[in-house]
């Protein structure tokens, strides 16, 4: 089945608009939708500005997602450390 232009140019004022008017509740929805059209896609052929605004983009992300797991994993080795230390009080007679 093809999505026609007029069905692609409809999807793509209605991401704008939860896009630019910060629709959260509908920002899974719309990523929903263009995951779908791009895993269905091979290869596309874009202009180089758009490309370039891309890899941008996916910079961004990829940095954003790298420091949000490195402040995940200090969190949970800060817990575990905790967690050994309440299991294991230090002996109060030796100090």
């Amino acid at each position: 089945m093809k999505m026609t232009q007029k069905e692609l140019s409809h999807l793509v004022f209605l991401s704008e608009v939860v896009l630019t008017g910060k629709k959260k509740s509908l920002m899974e929805e719309t990523l929903q939708c263009l995951l779908y059209i791009v895993k269905s896609l091979e290869e596309v052929d874009l202009p180089e500005t758009v490309i370039d605004q891309i890899e941008c983009l996916m910079a961004t992300i990829e940095s954003d997602l790298r420091d949000e797991n490195e402040r995940m994993q200090e969190i949970r080795g800060h817990l575990d450390w905790t967690q050994k230390r309440r299991r294991n009080p230090p002996d109060v007679d030796r100090l």
